[in-house]
């Protein structure tokens, strides 16, 4: 205990007798780390600008004075402003919003002059220029004289999640050399909102409905996953009609069309029924039918009888009873005419 006793220093007194205060060293080592980490936050955050959080009319006047004072410097008073382009170089409707914002915004302030757009458009188009980057500066000089002026302000933007980049370059015509430039942030506010809205938003996919075979020319067609078979001509002669019929293999694999000769048959629009005799169609579709290879076409011919004691029919309906490939398949074919036969011509006695 006297050991300790002897290690320990009471306070020193002062003269009256009250005790001393310690002397300050600075912060502890504990203390010394978190307030230089505090002070460089601070410093950071108060020394990076938030374009976004402002207003769009202050950016906007701000950006005005930039291009304002870059002219005044460069003793330019007379500005023609070339729409913006995106990023890519493009000029779309922002680059073209912005362009008249900011020409809207400097003759607000007044200070310089600015060309009339549609003038400036105008000039160039006649012109076929698109971009000052890859105009002689000859060509240059008579534009500029072309609408009297002293600078041109070209710019573009980039899309960010901050606001709109813009930055505007003072290109003299002289020798199509930038002499100037200013930068600032938009904040996506009002009619720019919509259109950035709308420039993000992917277009519609237009739903193309899908592709078939095309209809084959013809007065009616039949198609199925073995065969097509189409109406070429109908031509009447006293009692007969003869139908001239093409017949196409659609299928990978040899196919033989076959129909049913009593119940292929041909109706009018009077009610009468047109059937197929065997003496008229001995080598026809109903007799021996039609080989065919993979993708291969040919012809075929039916003849049909007209029933006893009927009247003239119009309009006809091919009623087709399949044999071979599909057995006792049937389909019909409506709305054929008959061709009308050719008006034979008077002579004309002189």
């Amino acid at each position: 205990m006297a050991g300790l006793a002897s290690r320990t220093r009471p306070p020193a007194l002062l003269s009256s007798g009250q005790p001393t205060q310690p002397e300050y060293n600075g912060p502890t080592p504990m203390i010394r780390p978190f307030l230089a980490i505090t002070g460089f936050l601070c410093s950071t955050l108060l020394s990076t600008p938030v374009f976004a959080a402002g207003n769009y009319e202050e950016n906007l006047k701000t950006l005005a004075e930039g291009v304002i004072a870059e002219s005044v410097k460069a003793k330019k008073e007379r500005l023609a402003i070339i729409d913006f382009t995106d990023a890519k170089g493009v000029v779309t409707p922002i680059g073209q919003f912005l362009a008249e914002e900011l020409g809207t915004q400097l003759l607000v302030a007044g200070d310089v002059k600015v060309v009339e757009r549609k003038l400036v458009s105008s000039t160039l188009k006649k012109r076929h220029i698109t971009q000052l980057d890859s105009v002689p500066p000859k060509i240059l000089k008579g534009v500029a004289k072309t609408i009297r002026t002293d600078v041109f302000a070209i710019g573009s933007y980039i899309d960010s999640p901050e606001g709109i980049l813009v930055t505007v370059k003072l290109i003299s015509p002289l020798n199509a050399q930038a002499i100037g430039a200013a930068r600032g942030m938009l904040p996506k506010a009002g009619p720019l909102a919509e259109m950035v809205k709308a420039a993000n938003t992917p277009p519609p996919v237009k739903a193309e409905p899908p592709k078939g075979p095309a209809t084959p020319e013809g007065l009616g067609f039949h198609r199925n996953e073995f065969y097509e078979l189409v109406v070429r001509a109908m031509s009447r002669q006293d009692t007969q009609i003869r139908m001239d019929l093409t017949i196409e293999n659609r299928s990978p694999r040899d196919v033989k069309l076959l129909c049913l000769l009593q119940d292929t048959v041909l109706k009018d629009d009077q009610g009468g029924q047109w059937a197929q005799r065997v003496e008229s169609n001995r080598e026809g579709l109903c007799t021996r039918g039609v080989e065919l290879s993979p993708r291969e076409k040919d012809r075929a011919v039916l003849t049909f009888t007209a029933p006893s004691d009927a009247p003239a029919g119009s309009q006809f309906t091919l009623s087709f009873h399949e044999k071979s490939p599909r057995r006792d398949a049937t389909f019909t074919i409506e709305g054929l005419a008959v061709e009308a036969p050719p008006t034979p011509v008077t002579p004309v006695t002189p």
